[in-house]
Parts: structure tokens; C-alpha cells; sequence
């Protein structure tokens, strides 16, 4: 059974709950060079799981998301990214821990983007070491994603402050539909 559904361009997502997140293929400079890190850094089995460049948090029923974008974290909707090929992630977590996750996901809101932390993912990529840094009170798209779902209860076998796109496409199996 997925636990995905996929949203062609043009297509209005409609199917999530609270606690949901979303992975998206943007465009733009930044999303080629997350996209082409990826590549160059998954290799065998997680190969599959390198095309996507952003993510948020879905926080409630009429689609609002929490994301960090390149100038801070910030309230969207869904609806922002129908443009773009959009894969839904159910994460079957119950009221309780979908609120954790919200709550966890609003605790970002206004906090700048994580550039030093996206300077240290980007030595990982290129040399596969791990050294994490950040400043206070900053984050990236994956790093919001993962820590908030991770205060809902969801357990990840990496460190879910510099986890991926990839990652998260992963420890959910999110395969890439034909474009």
C-alpha cells in the first residue's frame, strides 16, 4: 500500500491530513543544486528518492503548510505549488500526534533559513562527511520536516536535523510517478 499519493502540474492536491508533508521538484538555482548534491551523493537504493528539492508540513485540513524557504520559515497553503508536480506523504499518525507535529512545525515560524546548515550538508555531499552546523534559530525545508515529525512520534535512522528531501522520500518510500 503507498503511503503517497501524486499530484500532476496543474492538478489541485486535496487528498492529506494534519500532520501530512509534501515533496516537491521546483525550479530555480538553489533547486538544481539540491537536486544535483543528491545525485551526486545517493548512490544504489536511494538513487530513486533523489529528485525532489523542497518540503513542508501540512498543519491542518484546509492545506496550510509550514516550509523554509530561502528567506525564512513561513505559512503557505498547498495550493501554492500547483505549478509543480506535488506528492503528498500520509504519515497515519493519530490527532494527537498530528498536533505535535503542527506544534512542533509553528515553532519555526519567522526563524531564518539554514544556510550555514545547507554549507554543511554540502560538505557531506561532496565528502561524505557528516559535521553538523547551524546558527540559532535557523533551519532548511528537510530539517523542519523531520523535526516536527519527529515530535509527533515518527523515528528516523538519521539525524532528522540534516536530513534531506531524499531522506524523507526514503524512510517513507515515496517512488516518482512519469512526469
Amino acid at each position: 500500500m503507498m503511503s503517497f499519493k501524486y499530484y500532476p502540474i496543474g492538478e489541485s492536491a486535496v487528498d492529506y491530513q494534519p500532520g501530512d508533508f509534501f515533496l516537491v521538484e521546483t525550479k530555480g538555482a538553489a533547486a538544481k543544486v539540491i537536486r544535483f548534491g543528491q545525485w551526486l551523493r545517493y548512490h544504489g537504493k536511494m538513487k530513486p528518492f533523489s529528485h525532489w528539492n523542497h518540503t513542508g508540513v501540512i498543519i491542518n485540513s484546509n492545506g496550510d503548510i509550514i516550509e523554509a524557504k530561502p528567506t525564512n520559515v513561513s505559512q503557505g497553503n498547498i495550493r501554492d505549488y500547483i505549478d509543480c508536480p506535488v506528492y503528498i506523504v500520509s504519515t497515519k499518525l493519530n490527532n494527537q500526534s498530528a498536533q505535535q507535529v503542527e506544534a512542533a512545525a509553528k515553532s519555526f515560524l519567522n526563524d531564518k533559513y539554514g544556510w550555514l546548515t545547507i554549507g554543511s550538508i554540502v560538505l557531506q555531499l561532496l565528502t561524505g562527511i557528516k559535521v553538523q552546523l547551524s546558527f540559532s534559530k535557523s533551519v532548511v525545508c528537510s530539517g523542519l520536516v523531520a523535526q516536527s515529525l519527529w515530535a509527533g512520534g515518527v523515528i528516523f535512522n538519521d539525524n532528522p536535523f540534516q536530513m534531506m528531501p531524499a531522506d524523507l522520500a526514503a524512510a517513507f518510500n515515496v517512488v516518482r510517478q512519469n512526469n
